[in-house]
């Protein structure tokens, strides 16, 4: 029953809002008053809880819509420090009609006028201590009681539940509230609009003085809240397709069988019983409405099959059945308008990604096969065709395509001219943190007016996200749905109903029993960024004066405790100074004891502080700057390719980079003029960009660029490779050059997320000298290193290779000497897994003769 009614309400809401004007976007709290329980009714208290100082004259003023469910009851509530209380109620009068009224104390005082339902409605309360009366205005209708105001000097607000002591109401009236605002006089104190908020607080827009509320409802939230309008156990492999221009959202059975069709605005399904014809797909997201033809249609990208269905005859217009296994698995498809063909996009099957683009033309029944060679092998990427330039965003897999060999997510936004195939990457991001990691759905729907792309993505359960071209990053439109994405094949389609003026989601998921299941979504258009609805600053609520209270207890207490012991040290002489004789505290004698006697380990010395002034390449590309604030999302992927090519190239030779070179590496798609324009502009930029780092150089010297970074502004990898020269130069290096080479290793592998042709040999050196260094470390000054720096060498060393014997010899005869066995085992187990994965056959040597490494044949 409970969520029968939550249904419903969720169901008025999307009326009272879809009555609103199409580009407006109404918010306000909902108060929830019966039929829910009392437990789960709405209170918003003002001020945070605290008082409102009365002046001369205080008004409150606020919009008000009445919901028909609960016309009865206590809309807000007034309690002045002399224990009076102010209420605006909702009572019943002849005929069942209802009205508002005005109590003070015990005093009511009627207003001459019914209430309207579903309306926003202006309402004020004016408390005059100069005229000693009480003004309301409802609507158009005024309201005026004589009352000696000027005996209160504070009142508490509370809408909906009062939860004031010995003031509690609890028949409250069904109402929408929004724009509170206090006055003093004409000047405004407060506004809680009731718009951004977050669990339990909504600021108001002069002071940040939040509203406290409890059992919220915030209407803004459903133009970021997912309702679940159809879910279904149905086929493995089954198809689905839109139509736009209806609302009609296709499930085709793989076996031909059959044909469900769910009329998404009515929320209404219909089951067709196909009578002949075979499906020409022979795996799932092979379905498609063509929008131009109003026709639903199959096709087979592996064998070149089209079969159309014909709702007359109810039949699928082909017998061919389809023999091919799918190569094609998590493909991403878009409809290009212009010639009424589909695009497929990457893939995968028989244990490869591709990077394959497919035409099919379905009235010819013909596919073009080409590939994108800039666009790593993947699948799971998200695609939309916009004036014949195909957009991809995301996916999961690698530079190989070969599923073994560690895929990973992408992040990485690409334009395509679909006429001679030129492809550029618009931006990269930074990995996120392995909690946010997500994958897209197959398609990405584009906003011409604010030129933005709207995607679905696995986040949180599943959150939609807005992309822009020239801004890298994604921005979260939707609360999560929480849905379990867990399935060994995962489809997730976003449509758009310009008809119903509404996102509808569709999450098909395929369990390693064959089980299957289909889930639809709808969400209101356009929907809300939750920055501009959630308050990103926790607020806090203020303590209360017993909590106060207890704070001043346990600060005097601890203060009681820490002079106690010092006085009677005092009292007893132990501070006493005595000649020739150094006296040491207490704390200062238990450590030496403590060092003479176990030897315990200090702590480890950090050797360099990134968090200003610094330019990190290693585990990743990251900038501070002279304030310690992160700008490295002030770097769009031009800016960023820049810098790194130049710090690159200075490192490796003084002189820098060739102006021709950098145009090469950086402006290819340019013609020379324009190259050079863009040269300039973005070295400027980069300038003013640096500036906020602190004092870096770009030197044009005959023909060459180059950077120089002087005094103040850090580089991890310029400093390693610094390092590198001097353990190289001495045969016996300074144990501290080695620790502090690495620290810095240890950040990570150079510039992990960076991918461009010309960075790979940048990496592969660095990668190439940071093995043979350290192998050549840990091999001549074996003796003279301590466990703790083996384990590092050891830890460095597979971040570069992750089947590195000598790393392996390192690790496993430590831990397994230091009693770990089990561990040792372990990371032997897992070395052997990846040798086998990597190069087809067993790793040769046991566990026993690789802790005895003199067993080891070179």
């Amino acid at each position: 029953m409970k969520k029968l009614f939550s249904t419903i309400l969720f169901l008025f809401l999307s009326v009272l809002i879809n009555a609103a004007q199409p580009d407006s976007i109404d918010y306000g709290l909902y108060i929830k008053s019966f039929p829910f329980n009392d437990q789960e009714k709405t209170s918003l208290i003002l001020e945070n809880n605290q008082p409102i100082r009365l002046h001369n004259e205080t008004t409150m003023t606020f919009d008000m819509s009445v919901r028909k469910d609960n016309v009865f009851g206590v809309v807000f509530r007034m309690i002045t420090d002399k224990k009076e209380n102010i209420d605006l109620l909702f009572t019943v009068g002849e005929g069942d009609k209802r009205y508002p009224m005005l109590v003070v104390n015990e005093s009511v005082y009627m207003i001459s006028k019914e209430i309207i339902c579903d309306e926003w409605l202006s309402v004020s309360i004016t408390l005059s201590s100069e005229k000693n009366e009480i003004i309301v205005l409802y609507g158009e209708t005024k309201l005026s009681v004589p009352y000696q105001i000027s005996r209160a000097n504070e009142v508490k607000v509370s809408f909906g539940l009062c939860p004031f002591e010995g003031y509690m109401l609890y028949d409250i009236a069904s109402v929408n509230i929004r724009d509170v605002k206090i006055f003093n006089g004409k000047n405004l104190l407060r506004h809680w609009k009731l718009e951004k908020h977050d669990e339990k607080h909504s600021p108001d827009s002069v002071a940040q003085v939040p509203a406290v509320v409890t059992n919220p409802r915030w209407i803004i939230d459903i133009y970021a809240t997912w309702e679940k309008i159809y879910s279904k156990h149905i086929k493995e492999n089954s198809l689905f397709a839109f139509n736009p221009n209806q609302g009609v959202i296709y499930i085709a059975s793989p076996d031909s069988k059959e044909l469900i069709t769910f009329d998404a605005d009515k929320r209404k399904e219909n089951i067709i019983a196909v009578k002949s014809g075979i499906i020409a797909a022979n795996a799932p997201n092979q379905l498609f409405y063509n929008p131009v033809s109003n026709k639903l249609f199959s096709y087979n990208l592996d064998e070149n099959i089209v079969s159309v269905f014909n709702p007359v005859s109810e039949s699928w217009e082909n017998n061919t059945k389809s023999l091919l296994e799918h190569a094609y698995w998590n493909n991403s498809v878009s409809f290009s308008p212009s010639d009424s063909s589909l695009v497929s996009f990457g893939g995968y099957g028989f244990y490869k990604y591709n990077n394959e683009l497919l035409r099919l033309d379905p009235s010819r029944k013909s596919i073009k096969k080409s590939t994108l060679p800039d666009i790593s092998p993947r699948h799971s990427s998200s695609t939309v065709i916009v004036n014949n330039t195909l957009y991809i965003y995301g996916g999961w897999g690698n530079k190989t395509g070969r599923q073994e060999l560690s895929p990973r997510n992408y992040y990485d936004f690409y334009s395509v001219n679909l006429l001679t195939e030129q492809t550029n990457k618009l931006w990269e991001m930074e990995t996120p943190a392995p909690e946010l990691e997500f994958l897209p759905g197959e398609n990405m729907i584009y906003d011409e007016k604010e030129d933005c792309f709207y995607v679905f993505t696995s986040q949180n359960g599943g959150t939609l996200m807005r992309l822009k071209k020239d801004i890298a990053g994604f921005e979260a439109m939707s609360f999560p749905i929480h849905e379990d994405l867990t399935a060994h094949y995962l489809y997730m389609k976003l449509y758009y109903s310009k008809a119903d003026n509404k996102f509808y989601l569709l999450i098909n998921k395929i369990k390693t029993d064959k089980s299957a299941e289909v889930a639809i979504y709808s969400l209101n258009y356009p929907p809300i960024a939750l920055s501009e609805i959630q308050v990103t600053q926790p607020i806090e609520e203020p303590a209360s004066p017993s909590s106060v209270w207890m704070i001043v207890v346990i600060a005097l207490g601890l203060i009681f405790v820490l002079i106690l012991p010092i006085y009677f040290l005092i009292k007893s002489g132990t501070f006493k100074r005595k000649t020739g004789k150094k006296i040491m505290a207490p704390s200062q004698r238990i450590i030496t004891s403590a060092v003479s006697e176990t030897k315990v380990k200090e702590p480890e010395v950090q050797y360099y502080d990134f968090s200003r002034r610094s330019v990190c390449f290693l585990g990743g590309f990251l900038v501070m700057d002279k304030n310690g604030q992160n700008i490295t999302g002030q770097f769009t992927p031009m800016l960023k390719y820049l810098l790194v090519l130049l710090i690159l190239s200075t490192e490796r030779d003084e002189k820098g980079i060739s102006g021709k070179k950098l145009i090469q590496l950086l402006w290819f798609d340019k013609n020379e003029e324009s190259a050079k324009n863009n040269r300039n502009v973005y070295l400027s930029k980069l300038r003013a960009i640096l500036e906020n780092v602190g004092n870096a150089e770009i030197i044009n010297q005959n023909g060459f660029w180059s950077i120089k970074l002087n005094e103040g502004i850090m580089c991890d990898y310029t400093e390693a490779m610094r390092l590198f020269g001097i353990i190289k130069e001495n045969a016996s290096p300074d144990q501290t050059n080695i620790d502090r080479l690495l620290e810095l290793l240890l950040r990570g592998v150079l510039l992990p997320n960076t991918e461009a042709d010309w960075v790979d040999g940048f990496k592969s050196d660095f990668s190439n000298m940071t093995i043979d260094i350290l192998t050549e470390l840990s091999q001549s000054n074996y003796y003279k290193l301590t466990d703790d720096l083996k384990l590092k060498i050891a830890d460095t060393l597979f971040l570069h290779d992750y089947i590195n014997e000598e790393a392996l010899y390192l690790k496993c005869s430590i831990l397994f000497n230091s009693g770990k066995k089990g561990i040792a085992k372990s990371i032997y187990d897992n070395f052997c897994k990846e040798y086998y994965n990597l190069l087809g056959s067993k790793y040769k040597y046991s566990l026993t003769d690789v802790i005895s490494r003199n067993n080891i044949e070179d």
